[in-house]
């Protein structure tokens, strides 16, 4: 099944991807450039998962997840100052002082930081199979912290944006990838978790497509 569903998930983000990049044409909002940023390490992710047992166990499978978990430090707090642009753009009152935009940037450099120190730079990978596939794991897995965090930020600002615009997609979409990234993959395994990845950024891009120009 992981092996039929990961390339159906490369090709649906890098489909989201060239859609965002046609967004920007229209917008040329650094939002969806963002947006687009993030989309990059995703389609990035799914990838590597989707080829692991073609290229096999060895060092260059692991320095290619290797660079998994560092975009995922990399780009995951972006959405902070993704929502937050929305939320300006969707006329939230707060959104529209100064010291919340660079507040949000603050936070997702923070965020960037503490990931790569506290994450990234311990970091140990084994190699784990799933339905046919083949990835480089964390030796130690441990609660998400940085992806609960920033998707509760985002959350905070959906519901925002929700009552201003009555758009409640990004709202929803950001609870359903709280919820499946909570779930634990020894049960559920990583599949879950990837799907709501992208119902997530598909709701992102939505609120994009929604916001008026």
């Amino acid at each position: 099944m992981a092996a039929f569903l990961y390339p159906v998930y490369t090709i649906a983000t890098l489909g989201l991807a060239i859609w965002g990049i046609s967004l920007f044409q229209q917008s040329h909002r650094i939002t969806t450039i963002l947006l687009i940023v993030v989309l990059s390490g995703m389609f990035y992710d799914n990838l590597i998962v989707s080829v692991g047992s073609l290229i096999n166990e060895g060092t260059l499978l692991k320095l290619l997840n290797r660079l998994r978990f560092l975009f995922h430090n990399l780009f995951v707090p972006l959405l902070v100052v993704i929502a937050v642009n929305l939320a300006y753009i969707a006329g939230v009152g707060w959104a529209n002082h100064p010291i919340v935009y660079k507040g949000c940037w603050a936070i997702a450099i923070g965020l960037i930081v503490l990931g790569l120190v506290t994450d990234f730079r311990q970091l140990e990978l084994i190699p784990t199979t799933f339905a046919g596939t083949l990835r480089y794991k964390p030796k130690i897995c441990s609660v998400p912290v940085l992806t609960i965090f920033t998707a509760l930020l985002v959350a905070v600002v959906g519901f925002y944006i929700w009552c201003q615009t009555q758009w409640l997609w990004m709202f929803m979409g950001t609870l359903i990838m709280l919820f499946g990234n909570v779930l634990p993959k020894s049960i559920f395994g990583p599949l879950i978790g990837s799907a709501v990845d992208c119902v997530f950024i598909l709701a992102m891009l939505t609120t994009e497509l929604m916001m008026p120009s």
